[in-house]
């Protein structure tokens, strides 16, 4: 059962916090309109958020979150001088990282009915993840993804006449992700338009 006194403080600090973030700079820029329109709706809000990235990065394997160091990444197309200029360490990887979003809902109906603008705008890797007394927790992630070893013990793995195709790929790959991103603009713009009930129970 959730507290919606629970779940409306923390809608409350949390978009505080998110004012904070967006004063320091440390939100994306260009998931910034998405996300205060997700915030307008009554019945949700964004707890975290990443608009989709190109990264290369230091590790022994992919996956390795906290044993990894970034080298350098972007949230707009790289060239290829970009990547050879940040190639630096023994291990390396290239990753295209997609869109992920972190919304909590006020209840079950609202989860479920976000759930669907998710999946209509092109998110179908969308769920629920958490149900606690202040708040339902939806993850959505775009599909676009790739991630390759670059580098491995200190031996180029890919050819330097090869780096443009990638460059070109990932570049194709977050374009991608960035236009999902706006269709799901547009769908929670449309659903404002058309009136909002109160689903929070």
């Amino acid at each position: 059962m959730i507290d919606l006194k629970a779940w409306q403080r923390r809608r409350e600090r949390t978009l505080e916090e998110l004012k904070e973030h967006l004063a320091a700079g440390r939100v994306d820029e260009d998931i910034i309109e998405l996300l205060e329109v997700i915030n307008s709706l009554p019945y949700a809000f964004t707890t975290s958020s990443c608009s989709g990235r190109i990264q290369l990065y230091k590790a022994d394997m992919p996956g390795e979150k906290f044993e990894l160091e970034t080298l350098s990444k972007w949230h707009s197309p790289v060239t290829q001088g970009d990547i050879l200029e940040a190639m630096r360490g023994r291990d390396i990887w290239l990753a295209m990282l997609p869109p992920i979003l972190h919304i909590s809902t006020c209840s079950i109906e609202s989860a479920s009915h976000l759930l669907k603008v998710l999946r209509g705008a092109g998110f179908k890797r969308a769920g629920i993840i958490s149900i606690a007394r202040d708040g339902i927790t939806i993850e959505t992630i775009g599909t676009e993804r790739l991630e390759m070893p670059i580098r491995l013990r200190g031996r180029n793995l890919i050819g330097e006449d090869a780096i443009p195709m990638i460059v070109e790929i990932v570049n194709s790959l977050l374009a991608r992700s960035k236009r999902r991103l706006g269709r799901l603009e547009e769908a929670i713009k449309d659903e404002i338009a058309r009136g909002l009930d109160n689903i929070c129970g």
